[in-house]
């Protein structure tokens, strides 16, 4: 029996040893959330908002505030973030700080995000950041806080989260859910980088998914596929992932999820959708000309196309049709 095989019939026998409990019941169907028409991918770069030392605070601010704008189709990023979150939300937002700097999102970044947040009508104690583990975190340069009038910045480990006691099964992932994600907030974003990885070929968006579940080590067979759908698909991510941004100012080609220097390079970009199949699709497709410029093979003849994009996309979760998509670049 090959280990996918073995990972299905798993996740069937505990699919029905839970099925009095309400979690086991909520993820027991694929959500699906049928994109119409054509999905929207903004991509703004500004090669000013690098410094010398670090990054211009009030630039990237800017530059967050356009390219939410842009994917929204709304007047400014505030308007775009009140268009997808309510004023009494606890919005979580989930990080990617596995690399450590400089491939994390950066503060600037997140300081940015607070304050459009704020324009918003969220308050920032309704904010909280968070990831796997608050080593993570740590690892991110951010310290963990637990709130009180500012952000919260948190791991699953942390006190009072956790994991639920229950597995939630979708498709063929059987996990126990960050209680962050199922309890304490009421709406998401997700905040990626633009980088690659080892196994899943592409590391952006919805691989980050992965730090919702106690046991993402599981689930890397395949180049990823069709796990990393499977995690975009559970019911409680459906219902409350409202956003996916990237924090492209500095992005990696090769070597990922690791920060790799000779990889590396200062994209001064950042991305925004709602749609978070189409933002993989959009960033895959930036990977492969950094690659291509910097000598590398595609990932396709490296064996490590990401085709749990295409996956995602069968499954009505979002659109991988570059024809679809509608890309508003600037910069």
């Amino acid at each position: 029996m090959d280990r996918r095989t073995f990972i299905k019939g798993v996740g069937a026998g505990l699919a029905v040893g839970a099925a009095g409990s309400a979690c086991a019941r909520e993820g027991s169907k694929l959500a699906i959330k049928k994109p119409s028409g054509s999905s929207r991918v903004a991509v703004m770069v500004d090669d000013k908002v690098r410094l010398e030392s670090g990054f211009d605070a009030g630039r990237v601010k800017q530059l967050l505030d356009k390219t939410i704008q842009a994917a929204c189709g709304s007047q400014s990023g505030a308007g775009g973030l009140s268009s997808l979150f309510k004023k009494d939300d606890v919005v979580g937002v989930k990080l990617n700080c596995l690399a450590g700097p400089p491939l994390s999102p950066t503060k600037e970044f997140c300081n940015g995000l607070v304050e459009l947040f704020n324009q918003a009508g969220i308050a920032s104690e309704q904010i909280v950041f968070f990831e796997r583990a608050e080593r993570d975190i740590r690892k991110g340069g951010f310290k963990v806080k637990r709130g009180s009038g500012q952000p919260a910045y948190l791991g699953n480990d942390s006190s009072g989260a956790g994991y639920e006691e229950e597995v939630t099964i979708s498709g063929q992932v059987g996990s126990c859910l960050s209680k962050i994600l199922t309890k304490r907030i009421t709406a998401m974003v997700n905040v990626g980088v633009l980088k690659d990885h080892n196994l899943a070929g592409v590391g952006v968006g919805m691989k980050n998914l992965f730090g919702l579940i106690h046991n993402p080590n599981k689930f890397h067979d395949n180049g990823c596929d069709p796990y990393v759908a499977d995690v975009l698909a559970f019911e409680v991510i459906q219902k409350k992932l409202k956003l996916v941004l990237v924090d492209g100012l500095t992005a990696q080609c090769n070597a990922g999820p690791g920060y790799f220097p000779g990889y590396a390079w200062p994209f001064n970009g950042l991305m925004a959708s709602i749609d978070p199949v189409a933002l993989d699709r959009v960033a895959w497709d930036i990977l492969e000309k950094q690659r291509a410029a910097q000598g590398l093979p595609s990932l396709t003849k490296e064996k490590r196309a990401p085709k749990w994009i295409h996956t995602a996309a069968k499954r009505g979760l979002g659109l991988d049709d570059l024809k679809k998509i509608k890309i508003i670049k600037e910069g």
